[in-house]
């Protein structure tokens, strides 16, 4: 009964938690990693203790009444593509090129009478994909990085009970589109202005050998009526609005409100000419936001089996207090240095930002203490002997980290709000030797992340593994997946790994990949990525007494 009300207590914690700002929970573990990350239940060794810290205490079936210390040292790495950013920023840049081609070629110059409404609403799309561009709100790649040392000592003084140690280094960037439209403002479509430029209205009429188009809808509308208050002819004006109609312009958008202040200086000679050949980028902020969050934890676990009579095989408890130390960078890569000699001056500056991230650099680090409790209950009933239901509190007590000053966008407060994750596994034949395991874990509350605004992840996680012993050798074949419920256009990932064992070494491996992909580039022309992808390789030592 005192199993069921401590699992309870936490599991309404857990479900009447608000939607929190936190990152991603990265795995620490190749073992876990190829088992879809499922570590809450299926944790053991050295880096059990970070999925669940009631993971250092032995499980019953486990017991050998010898005294064991494990070595894990993991390496991993994950990455994750976060909506269309990329794709609609190659369709913008190849929009803008192939609009200047136009100009070249002379398209809208005031003795071409092939003018056509085609041309106009080629020139309207460039200014629907800058909408766009300007409602990504935080989409990106989002990169995960962990390594580090974990040890468990198990088989100490109470029943099944287990200390742990980890030292770990985290690392997680983004990767983001930034667009600024202001400074456009000052510039207008064509050398023509005034009549010259209805004047070309006229011809793209005439040439398309129906009476002036007019908008249908209010939004098209209200835009033709902005213009004719800005001087242009009802005509021109209607004309213009219902081509920007059909090139799919949103009237509510950002990018509306450019192609109207582009249109009024076009018509008014006022602002810089595209077609004299100007470049709208020099002096805007335009490019990509590299965003940087690292971290330290030195993780100190006691975990053990609740010494209630007839509940000690039962109920495991844990609980780890971490030291934590963490440092955030920024730099804006902007698209008009994107020479070779900007580009190197942005990696040398990133470079400085990583190596003070993890170099201890006392002047911008801040340090705080997290606190993160688990519970395993294993009911030992014939059958259901080998069933593990595992519940985690992660930074059950939010630690915060602040910043004033940085560079440009640089998050001023990063808080590690509680994450909590329910696992269950059942181990089959493990009496013969031959374990096959199973699991399935979920993430209870949705975290965003303060790196990469508007990315949010709540996992759902399934595993399955086979890992024999025989004597000094043995192995592991493992299989996994995830979903991330809390994002829609994420495809479910697989994860598989290998494990191998000589005697007191362990060497593993896991890797991870979606089954979908994001096209990097242009809609014409573009590389397919996987929408998530990761590896890890893992050393063990299993030491017995």
């Amino acid at each position: 009964m005192k199993a069921w009300i401590a699992l309870s207590a936490l599991l309404c914690a857990a479900v009447f938690c608000s939607t929190l700002s936190a990152e991603e929970w990265l795995d620490f573990s190749s073992r876990d990693q190829a088992r879809g990350g499922a570590g809450v239940s299926l944790g053991r060794n050295g880096t059990g203790a970070y999925y669940n810290p009631a993971n250092t205490a032995r499980r019953p079936w486990e017991s050998d009444g010898l005294f064991h210390i494990e070595f894990d040292i993991p390496v991993a790495f994950s990455a994750s593509i976060h909506g269309e950013s990329f794709r609609f920023i190659f369709d913008t840049v190849q929009l803008a090129n192939d609009l200047f081609d136009r100009f070249g070629e002379g398209a809208f110059d005031a003795s071409n009478n092939a003018v056509s409404f085609q041309d106009f609403q080629f020139a309207i799309k460039v200014f629907d994909a800058l909408d766009r561009l300007n409602g990504l709100n935080g989409e990106g790649l989002y990169t995960g990085t962990s390594a580090g040392l974990g040890v468990r000592f198990s088989g100490l003084l109470l029943p099944r009970d287990g200390f742990g140690i980890y030292v770990a280094g985290f690392g997680i960037g983004a990767f983001s589109p930034v667009v600024d439209l202001e400074s456009l403002r000052g510039y207008r479509l064509t050398d023509e202005s005034g009549a010259g430029f209805e004047q070309l209205v006229s011809i793209a009429i005439a040439n398309s050998g129906q009476p002036g188009p007019a908008p249908s809808t209010p939004g098209g509308q209200n835009f033709s009526a902005q213009l004719q208050a800005g001087g242009y002819s009802a005509e021109s004006a209607d004309a213009l609005a219902a081509q920007a109609e059909e090139a799919g312009i949103n009237f509510g958008g950002a990018g509306a409100g450019i192609l109207l202040d582009f249109l009024l200086n076009t018509l008014n000679g006022t602002g810089t000419s595209l077609e004299s050949g100007a470049n709208p980028l020099e002096g805007n902020n335009s490019g990509f936001l590299i965003r940087g969050l690292s971290w330290y934890e030195i993780g100190f676990t006691y975990s053990f089996g609740l010494p209630i009579m007839g509940a000690k095989d039962w109920l495991t408890v844990g609980a780890t207090v971490k030291f934590m130390q963490a440092y955030v960078f920024s730099q804006l890569l902007r698209v008009q240095d994107m020479t070779k000699d900007g580009v190197d001056d942005t990696v040398s500056r990133l470079r400085d930002d990583v190596r003070q991230a993890y170099g201890f650099n006392g002047d911008v680090a801040r340090f705080n203490v997290g606190l993160d409790l688990g519970v395993i209950l294993t009911p030992q009933v014939p059958g259901l002997d080998t069933l593990a239901v595992g519940l985690t509190a992660r930074n059950i007590n939010g630690p915060e980290f602040r910043w004033q000053g940085g560079y440009y966008a640089s998050p001023k407060l990063v808080r590690f709000d509680p994450q909590f994750r329910l696992g269950v596994s059942y181990v089959l034949f493990h009496g013969l030797g031959l374990p096959l395991s199973f699991a399935v874990e979920a993430d209870l509350n949705k975290v965003g992340s303060d790196v990469l605004p508007n990315y949010h992840t709540q996992f759902i996680r399934a595993a399955v593994a086979f890992e024999p012993s025989f004597g000094l050798f043995g192995f592991g074949l493992r299989l996994g997946l995830l979903q991330n419920i809390a994002d829609a256009d994420q495809a479910t990932t697989l994860t598989a790994g290998l494990g191998f064992q000589i005697a007191f070494f362990r060497l593993d491996f896991g890797g991870l990949m979606a089954v979908n992909t994001n096209n990097f580039g242009s809609s014409f022309d573009f590389d397919p990525l996987p929408q998530r992808f990761g590896g890890s390789v893992q050393i063990g030592i299993d030491l017995k007494f």
